[in-house]
């Protein structure tokens, strides 16, 4: 690690470079959630669920991610359905020369660079107890331009990052940053220090834990005003904090000892509350999404074009001799949904004429099915012939219901005749 003498004349340098806030730039208030991969996506779809279908929250949402690695096109997908905007940060970060390669960096990046005036950061593995949008019409947001919420620990004052932040050393209650609150306008220096402190991890993870405490530190840096909320939060220790508000009552559920898993079984929080909720989110995420980050290849517009018809189909049935019959859902953005009877989780087609299918399994091994017209596909192989029949419709990119037949006739396949 530099020392710490060597950091804050850097940082200091970097101080005489600062941007001026451009208004033009950012507008209205709004959430950013970071949620990259497919265990933190799971948090984040049921923060979002629940923020939209249980507390009504109206305000617009950014979910932030670093490549398509980390973001499949169903993913997106679900997101907007939730009426929630996908950020991919890569193009931004190349812009703006910065390298950020976790989540913790990204918090205060995608902060900084949303398309938000007035932005709450929350964690993906939060669940609010009401609607957050009546946090922007606080008199100590209004007041500060800044709410920054407390951790159960301190920062002491032996630690280096006061001396690597060029800041007079002192024991002081650290924060958390699983929600933050900022009026860019007012907090701009602030939060360009964050931003910058963070790029530097190899240096300040080393001496505070995360990205956390750097908040507190940008707004100690430049002098910029905040108000910390002066009720530390409730712990179930390892579980859950439970962060209050200015009156000292609760508001945010933050399960950062209990995060949601995509399966069974859930941590149980005592005293948590929409658990119930957040079960059903759950419930209908595993319905429409493989639980995995999955991007096809480069297709022919051929072979979109028979992705966009056969996810529009519904339920199709896979039928191999000898084995009882599967009803897979191949949905839209290449998840297949099948409550984990086949082992098939995802799909694309390949080729121009005659277009191939391909279904891939939870190994990786992927089959291939060439058209065998009327909407049928088969793979001949030396052991089985397998053939997969359209079964139900599903024209909102839903699955069917497992008993609703599909009439080949009101298809865009043309012939008459049921499924049989």
């Amino acid at each position: 690690m530099t020392d710490p003498a060597t950091l804050a004349a850097e940082l200091a340098a970097y101080r005489e470079r600062l941007e001026p806030y451009q208004q033009s730039r950012f507008r209205r208030d709004g959430i950013v959630v970071c949620a990259g991969g497919a265990s933190v996506f799971t948090n984040a779809y049921v923060l979002i669920r629940l923020l939209r279908t249980v507390l009504h929250c109206a305000l617009p949402i950014e979910v932030w991610h670093i490549g398509a690695g980390e973001m499949s096109a169903r993913m997106k997908w679900l997101l907007r359905d939730l009426s929630a905007e996908p950020v991919d940060a890569e193009a931004i970060m190349i812009a703006q020369g910065v390298l950020i390669s976790d989540g913790w960096q990204l918090k205060s990046f995608a902060l900084a660079h949303s398309s938000f005036a007035r932005v709450l950061l929350l964690d993906a593995d939060i669940v609010p107890e009401r609607d957050p949008a009546e946090l922007f019409a606080w008199p100590e947001f209004e007041a500060t331009g800044a709410v920054l919420w407390p951790d159960i620990c301190s920062i002491l004052a032996e630690n280096q990052i006061w001396a690597a932040c060029g800041l007079p050393p002192r024991t002081m209650r650290a924060v958390e940053s699983g929600q933050v609150l900022i009026d860019k306008s007012r907090s701009w220096d602030a939060l360009q220090i964050i931003v910058f402190l963070n790029a530097r991890r190899e240096h300040y993870y080393r001496i505070v834990y995360g990205d956390k405490d750097l908040f507190l530190m940008g707004f100690l840096i430049t002098g910029q005003s905040y108000h910390l909320v002066p009720h530390l939060p409730y712990t179930d220790q390892p579980w859950c904090l439970f962060q209050r508000d200015f009156a000292g009552e609760r508001l945010f559920q933050h399960r950062c000892g209990a995060k949601w898993r995509y399966r069974d079984p859930q941590t149980v929080v005592p005293g948590f509350r929409y658990q119930e909720s957040c079960e059903e989110a759950l419930a209908t995420l595993r319905r429409t999404w493989s639980g995995r980050v999955f991007n096809a290849p480069a297709r022919s517009p051929e072979a979109q074009e028979e992705e966009a018809r056969l996810s529009a189909v519904g339920a199709v049935e896979l039928t191999t001799p000898g084995q009882a019959p599967v009803a897979l859902d191949l949905l839209q953005g290449g998840d297949i949904v099948d409550n984990g009877t086949s082992g098939l989780v995802h799909w694309y087609c390949i080729g121009g004429d005659p277009v191939t299918l391909v279904l891939i399994d939870r190994f990786q091994n992927s089959t291939r099915f060439e058209s065998a017209g009327e909407g049928h596909w088969r793979e001949d192989c030396t052991s089985a012939s397998v053939l997969i029949e359209g079964r139900g419709s599903r024209p909102d990119d839903r699955p069917a219901a497992p008993d609703k037949t599909w009439n080949w006739a009101e298809s865009n396949y043309g012939f008459d005749g049921d499924d049989g």
